[in-house]
């Protein structure tokens, strides 16, 4: 990396060394000795960036909520609600390898998550923008007639959200055994079976 690289790159740079880390290693061998290692920099500079080895943790943790997100503002909304429900999906879960190495990243931080306030705000946030875009999807979907407008949007919304996090569990857990057009199959089936269901 340049001696004098933008401060922002570099931060961005040592935590995609840490995910390479944790991705490898485990999130418990993910110590600041380790990830400057990876990097390529001196305990120095992970320092002048990094107060403490969480502060670099929280700083990867919500790397992958801005990747997330980044995926999702890119969509095109245009096309019929099923198209663009389905985009959402594909930038939501882990069907490419960008969006598998976040998958398994994000879940690697959840036991922390459970113990530390700050990783459980940073987790808790990403819950809540997951629920929100499942709520966006049904209620698109139900305006393009693809659901009964009295069908009880919120028990779908549930579902969605159950089958999304299960999935990209799933994908994190056992990579090998979860491969893409398989989360796209279970997906597009569930899909495929809302405009049969009653209300």
């Amino acid at each position: 990396m340049p001696r004098h690289a933008d401060p922002a790159e570099r931060r961005s740079h040592v935590a995609r060394a840490l995910w390479r880390v944790v991705l490898r290693d485990g999130l418990e061998r993910a110590t600041v000795r380790a990830v400057a290692a990876e990097a390529g920099l001196s305990l120095g500079a992970i320092s002048h960036y990094f107060s403490s080895q969480e502060q670099l943790q929280l700083y990867a943790l919500k790397l992958v909520d801005e990747r997330d997100n980044a995926r999702l503002a890119a969509i095109d909304e245009s096309g019929t609600a099923r198209e663009v429900v389905e985009r959402y999906l594909w930038a939501l879960l882990p069907v490419d390898e960008d969006s598998r190495e976040t998958n398994r990243v994000f879940y690697s931080f959840m036991a922390r998550a459970q113990v530390v306030p700050a990783f459980r705000e940073i987790v808790a946030s990403f819950d809540e923008e997951v629920v929100a875009l499942c709520r966006r999807a049904i209620d698109r979907l139900a305006g393009d007639g693809v659901i009964a407008r009295d069908h009880d949007r919120e028990t779908l919304v549930a579902e969605f959200r159950a089958l999304t996090e299960g999935l990209s569990f799933k994908a994190a857990m056992w990579p090998e055994n979860t491969p893409p057009d398989e989360i796209r199959a279970v997906m597009r089936g569930w899909l495929d079976a809302l405009p049969h269901r009653p209300p």
